[in-house]
């Protein structure tokens, strides 16, 4: 018994003596990176293709050898746009203008769906667009806009000179008395030499543009100068140079081929 009352004695004595063991400290925390504020996102470029319409690369490329050989070798002209819809080709005409020139575009917009002269199916069609579209759109290319004028393509005339344009680009109604009639507008509006473009031509859902384009090649004097999927351009005029025009285009491209038919004695050009 005395020995096990010694041995509880010292256990006692070592536990008040015994110095407490320091705790190990916590680890160092990792350092950390830098917060960097992320930069503002920047506004995207506009694209000619975020604009709704009907324009391929082969008319792009027309136009482009077209107004850019007007526009080195010719004094300045007018240019004029019937029928432009959310204004996909207005914006790229509007790239090719040069200083002083006045560019004219005319379309129903708005009041397309009260038009009776335009049959229903292209009524609801076209039945979105809008003037503030149009106008939004070539803004956002262009810090102007071209000369706006609302109503039927017939209208142009009276305000458009006779004899003052260099190109004028008719994509309105497609109806055969309405591309007629815009087909002798161009013929008066076009100084010598100056260049008309037609579109949907060939289309199967326009026949009446179809008849009407080629009566004017075959029985009023239009001289082809060459013709893609969608477009068949040609003047009253002389069209060696244009034809020119295209040819050293295709040439310089790798995107695009040439062939060469021939119509009533008409070297025709079409581009694919």
């Amino acid at each position: 018994m005395k020995p096990l009352l010694r041995n509880l004695r010292r256990a006692v004595r070592g536990q008040e003596t015994a110095k407490p063991t320091p705790a190990s400290p916590p680890p160092a925390a990792a350092p950390t990176e830098p917060v960097v504020p992320a930069e503002p996102e920047q506004p995207r470029e506009p694209r000619l293709d975020d604009i709704r319409g009907w324009f391929p690369a082969s008319d792009q490329a027309t136009f482009t050898w077209l107004l850019d050989h007007q526009r080195a070798t010719e004094p300045a002209g007018d240019v004029v746009e019937l029928g432009v819809f959310m204004g996909k080709s207005a914006v790229y005409v509007g790239q090719h203008l040069a200083e002083g020139e006045r560019f004219t575009v005319v379309d129903l917009f708005d009041d397309v769906t009260d038009e009776a002269s335009i049959p229903a199916s292209e009524r609801t069609t076209y039945r979105s667009l809008t003037q503030k579209t149009f106008e939004e759109n070539y803004l956002k290319f262009h810090p102007e806009l071209p000369v706006v004028v609302r109503g039927l393509s017939s209208v142009v005339r009276e305000h458009v000179e006779a004899d003052t344009c260099r190109f004028v680009h008719v994509d309105a109604s497609h109806m055969y008395d309405h591309v007629r009639e815009d087909a002798e507008s161009a013929r008066l509006l076009l100084r010598e030499g100056g260049i008309v473009c037609f579109d949907d031509y060939r289309s199967a859902h326009t026949p009446g543009t179809a008849a009407a384009v080629w009566e004017t090649v075959l029985d009023d004097g239009l001289q082809v100068i060459c013709l893609t999927g969608q477009k068949l351009y040609g003047t009253w005029g002389d069209p060696e140079p244009g034809r020119a025009a295209v040819r050293a285009g295709v040439a310089a491209s790798d995107a695009f081929k040439l062939d060469e038919q021939t119509i009533r004695d008409q070297p025709i050009l079409r581009i694919y």
